[in-house]
């Protein structure tokens, strides 16, 4: 049996081509008019009439029986009305319409997204520390946006940031060490913009060499492999935070974090084709740490990053909590021990929070 994408003219349909395909499926992808992406990308392209013509139902049903389909799915919302309209009134044996409207699916969402918003509040509260933060909408936003960008961290985490966010210092740095495909690092621009602080800087090689963590288990290292070419990295990051990071407030430097951490010492200031010229206040107000999570990896990070956070600024060190080792957890219980320089510590994901005490 087979399943028809009817019509094969959106990107949602081409997604879900692809997806069947992978799972073994026989797919039939079909639409009105002529559309090359769908040939180019799976081969063969259905002809059928507009819905309203007067040969559709014929050539439909035809459709049906000659290619054994069992299921349709239909990701334009006109089209799926008049299909399930159509199976109502003349039932055909064995074949169904599968899916939500897109209509009632977009209505879906926008609803878990309000509701899972709304239910972060008091966590999102509790990590502003009293201090103006985003609403329920506006947390509903960054957090389904910034779930868009491919990346680990969890919406715990996430919702972390958004909170203390509103009890950063002003004006300073934003900095983030490992950033993979930009997830942390959309979210930290859009909330260091929302709080008036300064410009994000990201850093990360992104070269498998700098990506192999030796204290973690060999299926953990044998890891890198699977992201073949880095350079798509580079560009999957670049994609992802374009959009965004259209002025002078973000840009990444392609660096190990001790190089990257010298030139921005030394100059105050990146430069990138994609993102233009930034320049750095060599003051930290946010420090997120995610990079290579070996112990010698983390405390170097910590060594030279850490004596440029302004008092009040947060630390937020990644995978504190790790299944993989137990570098991050190593060096955050020894920051913690000293207790007069550091407050406000709790575990959000997997991930410790901490503020520098203020002066």
């Amino acid at each position: 049996m087979a399943i028809l994408v009817f019509p094969a003219s959106t990107p949602e349909a081409w997604a879900f081509i692809a997806e069947a395909k992978g799972r073994g499926d026989t797919v039939v992808a079909a639409a009105s008019v002529a559309v090359g992406e769908v040939t180019r990308r799976f081969g063969e392209l259905v002809q059928l009439p507009f819905i309203h013509d007067d040969d559709f139902a014929q050539r439909f049903v035809t459709l049906l029986d000659e290619r054994h389909i069992d299921r349709i799915v239909c990701p334009v919302a006109v089209v799926h009305r008049y299909v399930d309209q159509f199976l109502r009134a003349r039932p055909i044996v064995g074949v169904q319409l599968v899916g939500e409207s897109p209509i009632a699916r977009q209505m879906r969402l926008v609803g878990e997204a309000m509701a899972y918003g709304e239910s972060m509040m008091p966590f999102v509260a509790a990590c502003a520390d009293g201090h103006a933060h985003a609403d329920a909408l506006a947390t509903a936003a960054l957090l389904r946006h910034t779930a868009l960008v491919y990346g680990e961290s969890d919406p715990d985490k996430l919702a972390a940031m958004i909170g203390v966010f509103a009890d950063a210092p002003p004006a300073g740095d934003v900095i983030e060490i490992g950033s993979l495909m930009g997830r942390t690092a959309f979210l930290l621009l859009a909330l260091a913009r929302r709080h008036g602080l300064g410009p994000v800087l990201a850093i990360d090689p992104w070269t498998a060499q700098h990506a192999l963590q030796k204290d973690s288990p060999l299926a953990l290292q044998e890891m890198d492999t699977e992201w073949g070419d880095h350079e798509r990295l580079v560009q999957g990051f670049a994609l992802n935070l374009l959009p965004l990071a259209c002025g002078p407030d973000f840009n990444f430097m392609r660096l190990p974090s001790h190089l990257a951490h010298a030139r921005w010492l030394e100059t105050g200031m990146a430069q990138t084709p994609a993102f233009g010229t930034t320049r750095y206040s060599r003051r930290i107000a946010v420090l997120h740490i995610d990079g290579n999570h070996d112990f010698a990896a983390v405390q170097q990070d910590c060594a030279l990053w850490l004596p440029h956070l302004a008092p009040g600024g947060w630390l937020i060190l990644d995978d504190y909590v790790w299944a993989h080792g137990d570098g991050p957890k190593r060096i955050g219980d020894a920051l913690l021990a000293d207790t007069a320089r550091w407050e406000r510590p709790f575990v959000a994901g997997k991930a410790l929070f901490m503020r520098s005490r203020a002066e």
